[in-house]
């Protein structure tokens, strides 16, 4: 009896010490939602995975009913064993990496787990928690076929509407883990009951579209790990010609670099930006004769056109790209541009012969009261430029006012004060001086901005820079304005496309229930 018992132990050692086999198993939500479903079932998270034995195929499909969702945490262990993956709603496999235990979120109706080794031994065990979507308040944005809205995680459920389609653009997290994105989901038709189109990570390799003009996202409390901006929505008609189109959020980490990365090798590719800071570019290690790059403000319409930088790129850098929302349009080839930490890191107040600088307002071509701008330039020590200037486009309101005063030695050599009732005049001759100061103050009243296009060369040649003609266009403020509005706007015809005036176009409407 004693040899029989020693058998069979020793037979159920060898078995555990072999790991476990698996077979294809359907399974359903447990009927008391507070308790997890486990595989193997006597296995624990406080326990190492359990292992399984080589040279086996078998799957797991686990249904998720309506008004439910799934998360589930995978515990592996292996030689980088390929063969173990994950199947979502919308049918995309992804592959269960090593020791990653950030969670999973999967949606109605189902989805997969498949186990597919070869002759390696390993670990793999997972614990799945069924859920109902909590109460809460839902978040309604409806777009126009022009601008972009972003969002950070909330704990509002999402819908959102658009004329035709709803493109949603995913952006970096370089300050967290990029698995933690999987927290999210993002539906057909704006409902959590809809058809599954994707999550966060997937909108990082590209845009997800929804298939009617509605679509719903939630992010499953990430809210808690992530305050930067996670996408960005928008009618698909306001992307234009942009095929593949993501967005970057920089490191808070001062030692971490940035940088605006466009793949166009293939389609038209777009990156966007979005803060209340500028953006100070500088000079890319390298810029193909082929690549065109646009940068826009806003939205993608040429009125918004910030600059066209092709063969001109030498001149360009360091550039200081304003507005919240940033969009970088390359047409072709590959392009990274750098994103400094800020105007010194950039040398955006550095001068050199042949740099052409574009001075705007935060919120140029925008009613906004953050207009109030202070730039200072300066020449290398002991050198002296010529400092040519032309006011592209003044918004004044009430008592706003711009300021051009240019330097040599400490001496002010020319200064300009610029009104509603002193408009700029044509001055088609480059100042002689080692400062340059522009200075535009509202007071305190909205404006939509303005722009001040520089150039700085050695020597002083008219036509190394467009002629300066004075404003044109005056308008008069309506009912909606305080006071009068006098707006000028340069007809010269340079590198920069002319902003035109429009008044400032609904963004969109945001209502909470």
């Amino acid at each position: 009896m004693v040899s029989i018992l020693f058998f069979l132990a020793t037979l159920v050692a060898s078995a555990f010490a072999d790991g476990y086999t698996c077979a294809n198993i359907m399974r359903n939500p447990t009927q008391n939602l507070s308790e997890p479903y486990y595989y193997p079932e006597t296995w624990r998270e406080n326990m190492e995975p359990t292992k399984y034995a080589p040279n086996q195929i078998c799957n797991w499909q686990i249904n998720v009913p309506e008004g439910l969702y799934a998360t589930v945490i995978f515990y592996k262990k292996t030689d980088s064993e390929s063969g173990i993956k994950c199947t979502y709603p919308n049918g995309e496999q992804v592959y269960i990496e090593d020791n990653d235990q950030n969670p999973y979120k999967f949606t109605y109706p189902r989805f997969q787990i498949d186990l597919q080794v070869g002759d390696k031994q390993g670990e793999f065990s997972f614990k799945v928690v069924w859920s109902e979507y909590p109460d809460g308040r839902s978040m309604y944005i409806g777009l126009d076929g022009v601008h972009s809205i972003a969002s950070v995680p909330t704990s509002y459920y999402t819908t959102v509407t658009a004329v035709n389609q709803v493109m949603l653009v995913g952006f970096s997290v370089p300050d967290v883990p990029l698995a933690l994105l999987r927290q999210s989901a993002i539906y057909e038709g704006g409902y959590t009951n809809g058809t599954y189109l994707g999550n966060l990570v997937n909108a990082r390799s590209g845009q997800i579209y929804s298939t009617s003009n509605k679509l719903g996202v939630y992010t499953f409390g990430l809210e808690k790990f992530i305050n930067q901006t996670v996408f960005m929505v928008l009618d698909s008609r306001a992307a234009g010609d942009i095929v593949q189109y993501t967005g970057t959020n920089c490191p808070t980490d001062p030692n971490k670099s940035c940088g605006i990365f466009l793949n166009s090798q293939k389609n038209v590719s777009a990156v966007a930006t979005i803060s209340r800071q500028p953006d100070y570019l500088t000079l890319p290690k390298g810029f193909a004769n082929s690549i065109t790059l646009k940068i826009y403000g806003e939205t993608m319409e040429e009125s918004n056109l910030f600059a066209t930088i092709n063969s001109n790129y030498q001149s360009m850098f360091p550039l200081r790209v304003t507005n919240s929302l940033k969009i970088y349009h390359s047409d072709t080839g590959l392009l990274t541009v750098p994103v400094a930490k800020n105007a010194d890191a950039a040398k955006w107040n550095s001068v050199f012969d042949g740099r052409y600088i574009i001075v705007r307002s935060f919120d140029f071509n925008r009613q906004s009261y953050a207009q109030d701008t202070t730039e200072t330039f300066v020449t290398d020590p002991n050198n002296q430029m010529y400092f040519k200037f032309n006011v592209k486009y003044l918004d004044t309101n009430g008592p706003t006012t711009l300021d051009v005063n240019v330097y040599k030695n400490g001496v002010a050599v020319f200064t300009a004060t610029y009104t509603a009732t002193n408009p700029p005049l044509p001055f088609p001759n480059g100042i002689l001086g080692d400062k340059m100061e522009v200075n535009y103050q509202t007071y305190g009243n909205y404006t939509q901005g303005f722009q001040v296009d520089i150039l700085t060369t050695k020597n002083d040649s008219p036509t190394t820079f467009p002629t300066l003609a004075p404003g044109a266009s005056t308008t008069i403020g309506t009912g909606a304005t305080r006071g009068t509005t006098q707006r000028y706007e340069s007809t010269t015809k340079s590198g920069i496309n002319k902003f035109s005036l429009t008044t400032l176009a609904i963004v969109g409407f945001v209502m909470l229930v």
